[in-house]
């Protein structure tokens, strides 16, 4: 491999990833940004998702420990999901085997704009924590259906999870945006290992890549967080919904 032209990706891979980061650690969807920028720098499809995920794993975790510190996780229905997540992600995996993804994307196509408005208008959405008014069995049945539907979207697709899972933790657990990104961070750092082992195996991961935007990914996940945990939902809630248009632009690239 060329090494200046490696020192080059990585250089610039390592400053999305940094940037990326601080929106996963927001609301999700920082893998928009890197992996846009991953197959601009002419980095092999092959490579790609592999370096992204070991790249990211480290990351996410850091984002999900400052939200677990700061208390911003409720782990009761954080647990729940994530058994559910990995069969989900599993089989959703499976599925795409079988299945072109070219049905998700037209459906999601249709159903993103769908969540947009929902998330637009919702004005109340995540700004109150009201999961307690909720039974423990309602919790327990939510947090399940949460960890095997977008467990199965992130096996199967995956741009935007994150700020799927988000969407859900409030919507249906009525959880404030800082708890439901919390517990989203939590899962999907969690849930991730498997993947994460499983592409290391493979040889598929460039490591003079994924290791220091392993590094600015962790930096911009830990700010992403603080600014998060401190901002509150007011400030969550525009990133959400630029996550969101950002993953519907990504869709019609895809399909056309």
């Amino acid at each position: 491999m060329n090494i200046e032209l490696l020192s080059i990706q990585t250089l610039v891979c390592s400053i999305a990833y940094f940037f990326a980061g601080i929106v996963d650690s927001i609301t999700g969807g920082g893998g928009l940004i890197t992996l846009a920028v991953m197959l601009t720098a002419g980095i092999p499809v092959h490579n790609i998702i592999a370096t992204n995920q070991c790249a990211a794993f480290i990351g996410t975790g850091v984002g999900a420990y400052k939200f677990l510190r700061s208390g911003k996780i409720h782990r009761s229905s954080a647990l729940i999901t994530l058994p559910f997540a990995v069969i989900g992600s599993y089989c959703g995996a499976r599925l795409n085997l079988l299945v072109p993804d070219y049905f998700l994307k037209v459906f999601l196509l249709v159903a993103v704009p769908i969540i947009a408005v929902f998330v637009i208008t919702n004005k109340s959405l995540g700004e109150v924590d009201r999961i307690d008014e909720q039974s423990g069995l309602s919790i327990a049945v939510w947090s399940a259906a949460i960890g095997l539907v977008l467990g199965g979207y992130q096996g199967f697709y995956g741009a935007g999870s994150g700020v799927f899972f988000m969407i859900a933790y409030a919507a249906l657990l009525k959880l404030d945006l800082v708890r439901a990104t919390g517990n989203t961070r939590f899962v999907l750092a969690v849930a991730s290992i498997t993947s994460v082992i499983t592409y290391t195996a493979s040889g598929a991961v460039i490591w003079a890549i994924a290791l220091p935007s392993a590094v600015l990914y962790s930096l911009g996940s830990y700010l992403g967080a603080t600014l998060a945990i401190k901002k509150g939902a007011g400030f969550i809630r525009p990133v959400m919904i630029c996550v969101v248009i950002l993953l519907i632009v990504k869709l019609v690239y895809d399909i056309v």
